[in-house]
């Protein structure tokens, strides 16, 4: 598969909904469920971990909300959940999945908790990654920075929706701190910023995922 930047990811997006009719929740519910997959695959059977889920306050957000719904319905240990609170998750398909999670029962954490939290974890720990996309630019610094490198530090094995968080989709720049992957699951093409820069040192394991994106619609970007 030929990598592509940020931008025509967001246009195959885009076209997929308007051009063929996928709806946004349809896309989503399919990325959550290739990482969750990835997660499950690795888990011996019969063996527990401890889960903790980030998810963002947008459609990547939403992705980890679908990841953590297909995890805990799995059984296969303790699934936390770590968001931005309600009333900061983006309207639409992702505000859908934080109220399905709800409703499954699983509890409920604010990204303010997350430190004190991670204190109490070792290395056994897995962690979703799902903050932010492939449309994130800048530098991840202050609270979302600090988890990344206490998450780093301990060794956990990070699951990377999309695209590592932190990391320039397009060009592999990381300007503050970034997760570092053991898998990332990204979803209908690799991104540039994977092979460029530092996206090696960052991605860990790369797997395609196909969501659902038509594929006629795909080859016009090769």
């Amino acid at each position: 598969m030929i990598p592509v930047s940020a931008e025509k990811m967001a246009e195959i997006d885009e076209r997929a909904r308007s051009e063929y009719g996928i709806s946004q929740e349809d896309l989503m519910e399919r990325a959550g469920a290739a990482v969750a997959q990835a997660v499950l695959s690795d888990i011996p059977t019969g063996k527990t971990k401890d889960i903790i889920v980030l998810s963002g306050k947008g459609n990547n957000g939403g992705d980890g909300f679908v990841v953590a719904r297909h995890l805990f319905r799995q059984k296969v240990g303790k699934v936390g959940l770590y968001f931005p609170g309600r009333e900061n998750v983006r309207k639409g398909a992702a505000f859908e999945n934080l109220q399905k999670v709800v409703s499954e029962g699983i509890k409920l954490n604010e990204f303010s908790n997350a430190m004190k939290d991670l204190a109490g974890f070792g290395r056994d720990l897995i962690v979703v990654d799902a903050l932010f996309g492939t449309g994130y630019k800048g530098a991840m610094t202050g609270l979302y920075g600090d988890i990344a490198e206490k998450i780093n530090s301990i060794g956990a094995k990070v699951y990377s929706a999309d695209v590592p968080s932190g990391l320039d989709a397009t060009t592999g720049e990381v300007l503050g701190k970034c997760f570092k992957a053991f898998r990332t699951v990204t979803f209908g093409l690799p991104k540039t910023g994977f092979y460029n820069g530092r996206g090696a040192e960052f991605c860990g394991l790369i797997e395609v995922a196909d969501i659902g994106f038509p594929k006629d619609l795909v080859k016009e970007f090769f």
